[in-house]
């Protein structure tokens, strides 16, 4: 059975001695505050001595991975089979341990040093599949990334500088000294915090319609293009492919693919819905 990550709700790395939540990654909404299935799970397990690894409620489950300095919660949707799932939380329970077992077992009070080990678990659970065909653009609309530090803030503005408006999530793996697994987990973040929107690149089997975009950037484009833009206004009336309207017009078919996907950017064409 794979391992489906929207049933993921909830990922928390409980401290054994004190019991303390030292990181804690919401996936998803929960009719339960995730600090009251924490502490139970740390009464339940820790205090209790109870050697329990499944805790199954009416509209969740909850896996448990125990080490020598730390659990791993993790809260999610029932799943018909936990193989898939508890093997990533083994594999994240090792690594907490090798990085961070002094630091958890001659605890501080400090949590803040343990939040850029969030991609560790981003890299096991990602925030949500991605289509590796689609095109990831930048947006200002995001919201403030709570474990954006030290090797996580590094590597998302990597990954930021690849991200144009024009590459495909695949085309970016390939340029990225990084692993699949590291892109594809540090793409979800930024998709997760509203940081990116995806789109298609548009195909010769496209079919535009024109759009109601900013007259100013329509009058600069027009300043910049000439007849070009009326021309490839008029042309896409919703019924012709693109392939169909490059191919009539006596222009340079580079510049009028660079020429429709900025008009189809500011809003000023459209697809056409296919339904």
């Amino acid at each position: 059975m794979a391992l489906d990550v929207s049933r993921v709700r909830y990922i928390s790395l409980i401290r054994l001695e004190g019991g303390e939540s030292v990181l804690n990654i919401p996936y998803a909404e929960l009719t339960v505050d995730p600090d009251l299935i924490a502490g139970f799970v740390t009464a339940v397990i820790i205090f209790a001595n109870t050697p329990i690894r499944t805790i199954r409620k009416a509209a969740y489950d909850i896996l448990i991975e125990v080490g020598s300095s730390v659990l791993v919660l993790l809260v999610v949707d029932p799943v018909p089979e936990e193989g898939p799932y508890r093997e990533k939380l083994r594999r994240i329970l090792t690594a907490v341990e090798s990085k961070h077992g002094d630091r958890l077992k001659h605890f501080e009070g400090d949590v803040r040093r343990f939040r850029e080990f969030a991609l560790s678990i981003i890299r096991e659970f990602p925030f949500g599949s991605v289509d590796l065909d689609l095109v990831p653009v930048k947006n200002n609309k995001g919201v403030k990334i709570p474990f954006r530090v030290g090797e996580v803030d590094q590597q998302l503005e990597l990954l930021e500088s690849f991200i144009s408006g024009k590459r495909t999530v695949a085309e970016i793996m390939d340029l990225m000294n990084l692993t699949d697994k590291d892109v594809l987990a540090l793409i979800s973040i930024l998709a997760r915090y509203g940081w990116v929107d995806f789109k298609r690149r548009l195909t010769d089997e496209d079919i535009l319609m024109k759009a109601e975009c900013p007259e100013v950037k329509l009058k600069q484009l027009k300043a910049q293009y000439g007849e070009a833009v009326d021309v490839l206004l008029k042309k896409f009336d919703g019924t012709s492919r693109i392939q169909d309207v490059s191919g009539s017009l006596p222009f340079d078919k580079n510049a009028l693919w660079f020429l429709i996907n900025k008009l189809v950017e500011l809003g000023c064409l459209e697809r056409k819905s296919s339904a």
